[in-house]
Protein backbone atom coordinates (compact mmCIF):
# COMPACT_ATOMS: atom_id res chain seq x y z
CA UNK A 1 0.00 0.00 0.00
CA UNK A 2 2.74 2.45 0.97
CA UNK A 3 4.52 1.84 -2.70
CA UNK A 4 1.24 2.50 -4.51
CA UNK A 5 0.96 5.49 -2.49
CA UNK A 6 4.44 6.63 -3.13
CA UNK A 7 4.13 6.21 -7.02
CA UNK A 8 0.80 8.12 -7.30
CA UNK A 9 2.71 10.95 -5.06
CA UNK A 10 5.64 10.67 -7.67
CA UNK A 11 3.05 10.80 -10.69
CA UNK A 12 0.94 13.84 -9.01
CA UNK A 13 4.46 15.98 -8.68
CA UNK A 14 5.30 15.08 -12.02
CA UNK A 15 2.12 16.14 -13.67
CA UNK A 16 2.03 19.01 -11.70
CA UNK A 17 5.88 20.13 -12.91
CA UNK A 18 4.79 19.58 -16.50
CA UNK A 19 1.52 21.55 -16.08
CA UNK A 20 3.68 24.21 -15.03
CA UNK A 21 6.31 23.57 -18.14
CA UNK A 22 3.16 23.79 -20.66
CA UNK A 23 1.85 26.85 -18.85
CA UNK A 24 4.93 28.50 -19.24
CA UNK A 25 5.17 27.37 -23.00
CA UNK A 26 2.22 28.28 -23.91
CA UNK A 27 2.26 31.86 -22.37
CA UNK A 28 5.51 32.46 -24.24
CA UNK A 29 4.28 31.68 -27.38
CA UNK A 30 1.22 34.33 -26.20
CA UNK A 31 4.76 36.32 -26.17
CA UNK A 32 5.91 35.44 -29.35
CA UNK A 33 2.32 35.95 -31.26
CA UNK A 34 2.34 39.42 -29.29
CA UNK A 35 5.29 40.68 -30.59
CA UNK A 36 4.23 42.51 -33.56
CA UNK A 37 2.36 44.63 -31.17
CA UNK A 38 5.40 46.38 -30.10
CA UNK A 39 8.00 45.53 -32.62
CA UNK A 40 5.84 45.54 -35.97
CA UNK A 41 9.12 44.75 -38.31
CA UNK A 42 10.26 41.91 -36.84
CA UNK A 43 11.73 39.32 -38.50
CA UNK A 44 13.18 36.75 -36.61
CA UNK A 45 13.02 35.52 -32.89
CA UNK A 46 13.93 33.52 -30.43
CA UNK A 47 12.49 33.60 -26.38
CA UNK A 48 13.96 31.34 -23.55
CA UNK A 49 12.75 31.21 -20.30
CA UNK A 50 15.22 30.03 -18.05
CA UNK A 51 16.75 29.36 -14.09
CA UNK A 52 13.43 28.62 -12.87
CA UNK A 53 10.92 30.41 -15.11
CA UNK A 54 13.01 33.72 -13.50
CA UNK A 55 14.74 34.96 -16.14
CA UNK A 56 13.66 35.72 -19.90
CA UNK A 57 15.94 35.67 -22.92
CA UNK A 58 14.24 37.72 -26.22
CA UNK A 59 15.97 37.94 -29.29
CA UNK A 60 15.10 40.09 -31.99
CA UNK A 61 15.85 39.92 -35.57
CA UNK A 62 14.82 43.57 -36.99
CA UNK A 63 17.42 45.85 -38.74
CA UNK A 64 15.26 48.71 -39.15
CA UNK A 65 14.87 48.84 -34.94
CA UNK A 66 18.07 47.51 -34.63
CA UNK A 67 19.33 50.96 -36.25
CA UNK A 68 16.77 52.76 -33.58
CA UNK A 69 18.39 54.63 -30.99
CA UNK A 70 19.15 53.68 -27.52
CA UNK A 71 16.27 55.47 -25.95
CA UNK A 72 13.72 54.15 -28.05
CA UNK A 73 15.64 50.20 -27.48
CA UNK A 74 15.08 50.76 -23.51
CA UNK A 75 11.54 52.34 -24.56
CA UNK A 76 10.36 49.30 -26.31
CA UNK A 77 12.14 47.18 -23.58
CA UNK A 78 10.06 48.84 -21.28
CA UNK A 79 7.11 48.32 -22.74
CA UNK A 80 7.64 44.38 -23.75
CA UNK A 81 8.52 43.94 -20.03
CA UNK A 82 5.17 45.27 -19.33
CA UNK A 83 3.09 42.86 -21.85
CA UNK A 84 5.64 39.69 -20.87
CA UNK A 85 4.13 40.34 -17.01
CA UNK A 86 0.43 40.96 -18.33
CA UNK A 87 0.81 37.89 -20.41
CA UNK A 88 2.11 36.13 -17.21
CA UNK A 89 0.22 37.15 -15.05
CA UNK A 90 0.58 37.76 -10.59
CA UNK A 91 2.60 35.03 -9.03
CA UNK A 92 4.86 34.84 -12.05
CA UNK A 93 8.84 33.98 -10.84
CA UNK A 94 10.05 36.62 -13.39
CA UNK A 95 12.93 38.58 -11.85
CA UNK A 96 15.35 39.81 -14.93
CA UNK A 97 15.25 40.02 -18.97
CA UNK A 98 17.15 40.71 -21.83
CA UNK A 99 15.95 41.84 -25.05
CA UNK A 100 18.69 40.86 -27.89
CA UNK A 101 18.26 43.14 -30.99
CA UNK A 102 20.28 41.95 -34.13
CA UNK A 103 20.28 43.51 -37.33
CA UNK A 104 19.93 39.90 -38.74
CA UNK A 105 16.56 39.26 -39.88
CA UNK A 106 17.53 35.43 -40.23
CA UNK A 107 19.10 34.79 -36.85
CA UNK A 108 18.75 31.78 -34.96
CA UNK A 109 21.24 32.06 -32.25
CA UNK A 110 20.58 33.23 -28.69
CA UNK A 111 24.07 35.31 -28.97
CA UNK A 112 24.08 36.85 -32.75
CA UNK A 113 27.39 38.32 -32.88
CA UNK A 114 26.26 41.93 -33.34
CA UNK A 115 23.19 41.70 -30.60
CA UNK A 116 22.75 44.47 -28.76
CA UNK A 117 21.37 43.91 -25.06
CA UNK A 118 18.55 45.72 -23.13
CA UNK A 119 18.36 44.53 -19.49
CA UNK A 120 14.33 44.15 -18.78
CA UNK A 121 14.08 44.36 -14.56
CA UNK A 122 10.87 42.59 -14.38
CA UNK A 123 11.37 42.78 -10.87
CA UNK A 124 10.55 46.69 -10.87
CA UNK A 125 8.27 46.47 -13.19
CA UNK A 126 6.39 44.47 -10.95
CA UNK A 127 6.78 46.77 -8.23
CA UNK A 128 5.71 49.43 -10.01
CA UNK A 129 2.24 47.86 -11.14
CA UNK A 130 1.84 46.18 -7.58
CA UNK A 131 1.90 42.88 -8.62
Amino acid sequence: MRTLLSFIAVIAFLGLYSCNEMDVDGKTQIVHDSLANIFPTWQAVKIKVGDNNTSMLIVIGDASFYKASDGEKAKKATELGQMVLRIFGKGNYLEKGNLVVTGDIHNNSETPPDGIAIPIDFAALKKSVGQ
